[in-house]
């Protein structure tokens, strides 16, 4: 786990120079394709959401761990941003991966997937409710809430219209997806428990729960 903080101490390096070579192209040289679609910043934005998606799978293959559902949650909402950034219909993939990573293949997969989770949830409702308390008052979870902050600032951007509100809010998502990856490293190298003693014993036997 020690290697996960110096490659997230390099993403957020590639994040701010690609920050501010983007500004520089769009105040400077007068470029606005670096924020247009498939350029610069939406493929640094898709690059970091893999590196979120596998930081946070790590702690789910940890077998003490309490907390892998919500790691799970984190994995398929970044799964969810990185899709509506990769336009998979226009890539040169399998026809399995049209099917099931665009359109209504894509959202019946979504569903599913947040459907079992929920499913989980209900099924130790007191135990889950007390890790997401635990979980809004930790340092990964403050973290997950400043990156849901930022993201509604850049839909916010793209919504009004204002000059270059694409560029800010691409910018904003960026930053949300880094501050999201650095959530997740806190998470992975600290486990979120808020339990007591009596409700640990009644935990359960499920993957997700231990």
């Amino acid at each position: 786990m020690r290697v996960i903080t110096p490659l997230i101490l390099f993403a957020h390096a590639i994040i701010i120079l690609v920050i501010f070579w983007s500004g520089y192209s769009v105040y400077i040289r007068q470029d606005f394709s670096v924020f247009d679609e498939n350029n610069i910043l939406e493929n640094l934005q898709a690059l970091i959401l893999l590196a979120v998606i596998a930081v946070y799978i790590m702690p789910i293959f940890q077998g003490h761990r309490t907390d892998k559902l919500l790691c799970l949650f984190f994995v398929w909402l970044a799964v969810v941003f990185f899709l509506r950034e990769v336009d998979v219909d226009r890539l040169n993939v399998h026809a399995f991966l049209h099917q099931w990573g665009a359109g209504s293949g894509r959202n019946l997969l979504l569903g599913l997937g947040l459907a079992c989770m929920v499913v989980l949830a209900l099924m130790k409702l007191r135990f889950y409710f007390t890790l997401a308390k635990s979980f809004v008052s930790n340092a990964a979870g403050i973290m997950a809430m400043k990156a849901g902050a930022l993201l509604l600032v850049g839909d916010l951007c793209e919504k009004l219209t204002f000059t270059h509100n694409v560029f800010y809010e691409e910018i904003f998502e960026l930053i949300a997806y880094g501050v999201l990856l650095r959530a997740g490293s806190l998470l992975v190298q600290n486990e979120v428990s808020g339990i007591s003693a009596d409700s640990a014993e009644n935990i359960g036997n499920s993957g997700f729960d231990r």
